[in-house]
């Protein structure tokens, strides 16, 4: 494997360098950091591709899911049910052993 600075083509790949950075100028900032990123990513070594997806976890991606009311008032009308199901099944139990 030749390095990009021994290569023949390295005007060719420059030359797509710098076409992807003019088209990267007249985008949104947020989309452009996404794919520098995105990018940053793909040049990292192995391991640290394994080991990073943990280290950029925040709280704002983990509750992404759950943005709007609905999605959170179902799981724990869930979780409420069940809960109460458990306390209704060991009342029950203990009222039927009692007789």
């Amino acid at each position: 494997m030749v390095l990009l600075k021994d290569s023949s083509a390295k005007e060719v790949i420059r030359a797509q360098y710098e076409q992807l950075w003019s088209e990267l100028l007249i985008r949104d900032e947020e989309r452009a950091e996404l794919i520098v990123k995105k990018l940053e990513y793909e040049l990292l070594p192995t391991r640290q591709k394994i080991l990073r997806p943990f280290k950029i976890l925040t709280w704002k991606k983990i509750l992404f899911p759950f943005k709007t009311h609905l999605t959170w008032i179902i799981p724990l009308c869930v979780i409420s049910f069940f809960l109460l199901a458990y306390v209704l099944f060991i009342y029950t139990s203990l009222w039927v052993e009692d007789y």
